[in-house]
């Protein structure tokens, strides 16, 4: 899995000439074919298939074809979703842009797992609510901006850990309230009176609140798992789980060990990443959409008793193969008959058990994406010689592209919004931490107009990025709970200051 960039370099189809966007980078050591022309029929991936030889290792043999085999400049897009160039994985989406992961939801910027939402900017994992602003792990709310794990919130600003509130500033930890200020109750004529004076909210009204609020939060006891409903389980950010161990963010799954984001999945272990009600995944990567019985494998879905695929989709029986859709028993992308595939798939784990190949996922060699702008990079970073050392490879930043546009300095950006005037989507702004540039699309700036909220100040990748490294990609702490002394697991880490409590305790002192 890749981190949330894209690149425009042309596409590898003989005859095209055209630019494409992709996840990829110019520097990939591979062909990379546009995704539409991927997918469709005029593409053969049997044109690629090969005779087993029994002579040449089956790993060997197995990346071989890796090498020659283009890659899809996207992965795992819906080819229904409108107006969404910019976007990668999910499914029927409307107007996103740089959306990642994101399904059944519209008018989506700069954001990852927004699912059945409208109106989403900078945010993660925000579920079945509208008008959200930098929000994280978001279930049912509308029009709220700075909120993070909150449930039946709506036009509140900078909350944490919240349920069913509404008319909100600044708050952690509360129930069933409305009209407060940094947690503390005021009148209603109290609260328009500050949201009228501040509104609308400057940026450095906003940074000094979110300094704050921030202080607030770690002043306060915490869930420290982020774990709801869950029975005989270990890991964090779990909920109406049962039975399963060492695994960060899953819902409705149970019998899985060993692995992060499950989504109704059973009877697994070793993947990363697996939506849809897939069942018995072993060592797979990106695996979903009522998958079974797949070991192995990366960024495939609907496939049933298959190993070793990958960028693929509808399979059933099969071996060593990429790129193919709707197939059945074949084996380095040729197709058998049952009874010879059978025979053939006998032989080569045979060898591959007599050479110690079998029974574990591919190298890195074999990954399509730079481990440097891999999500693997922020929760286990390398050098740039440790990832040649173990096959894998290093790209650039994307160029910008920016040509002789007129570019404006964080700043010289109006503090408020109301003082932005529509020409700013030609301008380019350069990043206040990387001097990066980026634009403001026309879509996101009526966005931050009606939600009453300043221009950006950082590049949308590094906006993106803050949320891996709230919740780092595998990384579960070990802590002790502050108040009994009980040793959990947490999803932040106890040195930064955090004051860490077991459920039991939270929700005594919570609710």
């Amino acid at each position: 899995m890749g981190m949330f960039q894209f690149f425009k370099h042309k596409c590898d189809v003989h005859g095209h000439k055209e630019s494409m966007i992709s996840t990829l980078p110019p520097e990939r050591p591979f062909l990379v074919y546009d995704y539409k022309y991927f997918i469709s029929e005029e593409f053969n991936a049997f044109t690629f298939g090969q005779e087993y030889d029994s002579n040449i290792s089956p790993m060997e043999t197995l990346f071989q074809l890796r090498k020659i085999f283009p890659m899809p400049s996207l992965t795992n897009r819906d080819p229904s979703s409108v107006n969404s160039d910019y976007s990668n994985g999910g499914r029927n989406l409307k107007n996103g842009y740089y959306a990642f992961g994101c399904y059944g939801s519209e008018d989506i910027w700069y954001s990852h797992m927004a699912g059945s939402s409208k109106e989403v900017m900078d945010s993660s994992f925000v579920y079945k609510s509208d008008y959200i602003y930098n929000g994280f792990h978001i279930d049912n709310s509308y029009k709220s901006s700075f909120i993070y794990f909150s449930k039946d919130c709506a036009d509140s600003i900078f909350l944490f850990d919240y349920r069913n509130c509404i008319d909100c500033f600044g708050c952690v930890n509360m129930r069933n309230a409305k009209y407060c200020i940094w947690n503390q109750q005021v009148s209603k004529e109290d609260y328009e009176n500050f949201m009228r004076i501040n509104s609308p909210f400057s940026r450095d009204f906003l940074n000094e609140s979110k300094e704050k609020f921030w202080q607030s939060v770690k002043s306060n006891p915490m869930n420290a798992s982020r774990n709801t409903a869950v029975k005989n389980v270990t890991g964090v950010l779990l909920s109406n789980t049962k039975n399963i161990y060492d695994i960060t963010q899953s819902e409705n799954s149970e019998h899985i060990r060993h692995a992060d984001g499950g989504l109704s999945n059973k009877d697994s272990m070793d993947f990363l990443y697996s939506g849809g009600h897939s069942e018995l995944l072993y060592s797979t990567t990106n695996i979903g959409s009522q998958s079974s019985n797949v070991k192995f494998s990366i960024s495939s879905k609907f496939c049933t008793n298959c190993e070793f695929i990958f960028n693929s989709k509808n399979l059933d029986n099969c071996f060593m193969c990429f790129g193919l859709q709707n197939k059945s028993y074949c084996i380095l992308n040729k197709q058998y008959l049952p009874e010879k595939y059978f025979k053939i798939l006998d032989e080569i784990k045979s060898d591959m058990m007599k050479r110690g190949e079998y029974g574990d996922g591919v190298e890195m060699q074999f990954s399509a994406m730079p481990y440097n702008f891999s999500l693997a990079q922020i929760s286990f970073p390398l050098t740039d010689e440790e990832i040649k050392k173990l096959g894998g490879y290093i790209a650039k930043e994307p160029e910008t592209n920016a040509g002789n546009a007129q570019f404006i300095s964080t700043k010289d950006l109006p503090q408020v919004i109301n003082k932005v005037s529509d020409d700013i989507i030609n301008f380019g702004i350069k990043c206040e931490v990387t001097g990066r540039p980026f634009r403001i699309v026309e879509s996101e700036l009526q966005f931050l107009r009606k939600m009453k909220l300043p221009l950006p100040s950082t590049h949308p990748s590094l906006r993106l990025q803050q949320y891996l490294y709230m919740a780092p990609l595998g990384k579960r702490h070990q802590a002790l709970c502050a108040k009994c002394g009980e040793a959990i697991n947490s999803l932040f880490n106890p040195k930064d200051g955090y004051i860490l409590y077991c459920e039991k305790c939270y929700q005594q002192e919570v609710y």
